[in-house]
């Protein structure tokens, strides 16, 4: 398996930044924007993050580089597009939860969300599903979106 590019790591960490921006606006700034429409674009981001990183998995599993297929690998496959999946659904009931219900449900499942998805990777390294190096930028990524959304959490509801 090819290791992650550095091109890579460099857009995965930036991927955070409007986490940062979001939860910087929410919590420190008296912002002209209603803080519902930047509650909703928190949502609406962590729903297409989680799209993306379901997506790294989908890939993988499409990925043409086999030339024997045996019937072990079909299973696998079968777990690494579950995996690919999963966290794009996930992240679109959260963005219905925020739209139609409340944007701070929306963030409290994106916030339940981002680390089961980081343990569902985990075991997907473990078996050599991701590229090295992956994981360790991951952990990265989904702590600091974590630190964002539950930072934005607290803020709104204390």
């Amino acid at each position: 398996m090819k290791k992650l590019p550095f091109s890579g790591v460099v857009l995965m960490l930036a991927g955070v930044l409007p986490y940062v921006l979001c939860t910087c606006a929410i919590v420190f700034y008296d912002s002209h924007m209603p803080v519902p429409n930047l509650l909703m674009a928190l949502v609406l981001y962590g729903a297409i993050s989680l799209s993306f990183i379901g997506a790294v998995h989908w890939g993988q599993a499409l990925e043409p580089e086999r030339t024997i297929i045996v019937a072990s690998e079909a299973q696998t496959d079968h777990m690494r597009l579950l995996l690919g999946v999963v966290p794009a659904l996930v992240g679109w009931v959260a963005a219905c939860v925020g739209i139609l219900w409340q944007p701070l449900w929306g963030l409290a499942l994106l916030a339940v969300a981002f680390p089961l998805v980081a343990f569902g990777e985990r075991a997907a390294w473990r078996r050599g599903w991701v590229p090295p190096g992956y994981m360790g930028v991951r952990w990265i990524v989904t702590a600091v979106t974590e630190c964002c959304l539950l930072m934005v959490l607290l803020v709104r509801l204390l």
